[in-house]
């Protein structure tokens, strides 16, 4: 993340270093990123149910006390909103398709398991206040809270940890990737490795756009909100 830099008259030398020391001290970045991977190993455990939101408080405390927010990890409007929100609609219909049609069956023929979304489909199917309640979280827990966590937050913090070189920008792409998936373990095998992939072109589209959050946030709203209609219709996802 980028070193703050505030006016002459505004300067507070004590503030200042401990932006500069949260900005760039790799031992308490690597803390902070073992505190995030810690919330994610008790969701495996059944411990924390929703582990996204916490790292999400983190990653908003982490801002703060390096002097910067989420502006600054790409939550801003793109000069050409009208070009990403295009893109984002197209991209996500497309990308739903395939995964409804070829990418979740093959991962359900690998794993033997088909994708654990019972609960859901239960309460959508023919719901349409169900539907509708459903949308609501998936633009405002999802597609916001997840990106500004994973692509925001987790990533740029890892590229401070690993460098933001061809290797740390890639390794810190693999692991959010993969953090992602895990977050979703209640969707089962097939749904935690769905959601690596997914979470992979949530990732491209953010490093394609600039590292602007909003490309990612409408293509990842679009990818849920069509699955959900498919659940409303009685649509198999795979």
């Amino acid at each position: 993340m980028p070193t703050p830099v505030a006016p002459a008259e505004a300067q507070n030398p004590r503030r200042d270093r401990i932006a500069e020391l949260f900005a760039k001290n790799r031992l308490l970045i690597g803390i902070e990123l073992l505190l995030a991977l810690a919330c994610v190993l008790l969701r495996l455990k059944g411990v924390l149910h929703n582990p996204t939101l916490v790292i999400f408080l983190m990653g908003w405390f982490s801002l703060w006390l390096g002097g910067q927010g989420w502006r600054s990890v790409g939550f801003r409007v793109p000069k050409r909103w009208w070009t990403t929100v295009l893109a984002g609609i197209g991209i996500g219909v497309v990308y739903d398709a395939f995964d409804v049609l070829a990418l979740t069956p093959f991962l359900h023929r690998v794993t033997g398991d088909a994708i654990h979304v019972e609960g859901m489909s239960n309460t959508i199917h023919g719901n349409l206040g169900g539907l509708l309640a459903y949308l609501a979280l998936v633009w405002l827990v999802a597609a916001l809270v997840e990106e500004m966590t994973f692509r925001g937050y987790l990533f740029n913090r890892m590229t401070d940890l690993w460098g933001s070189g061809r290797v740390g920008v890639a390794a810190s792409f693999l692991v959010v990737s993969v953090l992602f998936g895990i977050v979703h373990w209640n969707q089962g095998p097939t749904g935690v490795l769905d959601n690596v992939a997914v979470g992979a072109l949530f990732m491209a589209m953010y490093l394609v756009s600039g590292r602007n959050l909003w490309l990612p946030i409408l293509v990842h709203g679009v990818v849920d909100t069509t699955s959900m209609v498919l659940l409303y219709l009685g649509i198999n996802l795979g």
